[in-house]
């Protein structure tokens, strides 16, 4: 009987330090990644592109941890751009939150349906395009995702990166210098959806 509850007991303490290590984020903290909640502009899935790039950004280490873990296990991906991400991820140092601005976000849907009606990919005549609001930033940079409309996934294949050898919509994502974003999701004649996002300084 003493034996029965001496085990019953380790089962107890090894369950619960079980749970005390598990990653969980904060609610303070996924409050304060929630900055388009207020965006009327913006539709629900634009504001959550906005929301995991922030959370990504205030605890990269955690997002790997949590995040990153779930969407790996649904896929079972792990590549070499998948493995460059969780390498990544745990020595990047947390930054701020991204900031919805409106004419960041006018700039990026005007690119996604001009690209989705005429089935083109990439970011044509970028620095001709940012001309009307570059004044506003002290940079800008863009990221394009095609194929994809559900926010998790669009940020995702665009942290992961995969086939982009300079890895550059990961690096615009983790880039501290960027302070606002803007974020589109329109159809696409090729690829069914194209998600936009232009960051500014």
């Amino acid at each position: 009987m003493q034996m029965r509850f001496c085990s019953l007991l380790f089962l107890l303490v090894f369950s619960s330090a079980i749970c005390a290590q598990k990653k969980t984020w904060d609610p303070a903290v996924l409050e304060k990644a929630n900055t388009a909640k207020d965006a009327a502009y913006l539709t629900s899935e634009e504001k959550a592109v906005i929301f995991y790039l922030n959370l990504v950004r205030l605890d990269p280490k955690l997002f790997g941890e949590t995040y990153l873990k779930k969407y790996l296990d649904s896929t079972q991906d792990h590549n070499s751009y998948v493995l460059s991400l969780l390498k990544a991820l745990p020595s990047t140092k947390p930054m701020d939150v991204l900031l919805p601005a409106q004419d960041l976000c006018a700039f990026a849907k005007a690119h996604a349906i001009k690209s989705g009606r005429e089935n083109k990919v990439g970011h044509d005549n970028f620095k001709e395009r940012n001309k009307v609001i570059r004044n506003n930033y002290t940079g800008m940079a863009e990221n394009c995702d095609y194929g994809n409309d559900k926010a998790f996934d669009i940020v995702m294949s665009l942290l992961i990166d995969e086939g982009i050898q300079s890895l550059g919509h990961r690096k615009n994502i983790l880039n501290p210098k960027y302070k606002y974003i803007g974020t589109s999701i329109r159809p696409h004649k090729g690829y069914d959806w194209n998600c936009v996002m232009d960051f500014g300084g």
